[in-house]
C-alpha cells in the first residue's frame, strides 16, 4: 500500500510537470536601428534620450506562434552620433517601458561615450518579463547619460539597436 502511495504521488508530479511545461518556442528578434535623441538645452549631470519603436506583433511572429509569453533583452548596442561641438558624455542607464509595462532597467554602460563607435551595454541578468510590452505594439527606450560639461544647447543623438529573446506560444 505504501509503495502504491509513493508511485501515485510520483505519477501526479510528473503529470503536473508535463502539463505546466507548455510548448514555448524561442525566437530572437532585433529592432531596426532607432534614433534616440536628447533635446537641448542639456546641463551638467544626468540627461535623458528617448526612442520609440512601433511594431506589428503578428509580422514579428509570423508563422511561429500567436502570442508572446516571455520576453527579455539579450543585447543593446548604441552609437553616439558625431556633432561639431558635442561635449564629453559618459555612462548610460538603459530602460524600456510601454503602455502596460513599467519602466524597467535592462542595460548599463559605465565608461566614456565616444562618437561613432558601436558600444555594447551590459545587459541586466535579472529582468522583468517584457511580454506585455510586445502586446502593446509600441515600446519606448530611455537612455540616461551624464553630461560632463556645464551646458550644451544642441541635441545629442544616438543610434540604438535592441535584441530580444521571445518565448512564444
Amino acid at each position: 500500500m505504501r509503495n502504491f502511495f509513493y508511485t501515485s504521488i510520483a505519477f501526479l508530479m510528473i503529470l503536473l510537470a508535463v502539463s505546466c511545461g507548455g510548448d514555448l518556442k524561442t525566437l530572437e528578434i532585433e529592432t531596426p536601428e532607432l534614433d534616440m535623441i536628447a533635446e537641448g538645452p542639456l546641463f551638467e549631470g544626468a540627461n535623458t534620450a528617448t526612442a520609440s519603436w512601433e511594431f506589428d506583433l503578428q509580422n514579428i511572429l509570423g508563422e511561429e506562434g500567436s502570442s508572446v509569453s516571455k520576453a527579455k533583452v539579450t543585447a543593446i548596442e548604441i552609437r553616439l552620433m558625431p556633432d561639431e561641438d558635442l561635449p564629453s558624455l559618459e555612462k548610460m542607464v538603459f530602460e524600456v517601458t510601454s503602455q502596460n509595462t513599467s519602466m524597467t532597467r535592462v542595460g548599463l554602460y559605465e565608461s566614456e561615450l565616444d562618437t561613432d563607435e558601436v558600444i555594447e551595454l551590459s545587459v541586466a541578468g535579472r529582468q522583468e518579463n517584457l511580454a506585455s510590452a510586445f502586446q502593446d505594439g509600441k515600446m519606448t527606450f530611455v537612455g540616461d547619460f551624464d553630461l560632463l560639461e556645464e551646458e550644451y544647447w544642441g541635441n545629442v543623438s544616438f543610434k540604438v539597436k535592441v535584441k530580444f529573446e521571445l518565448g512564444i506560444k
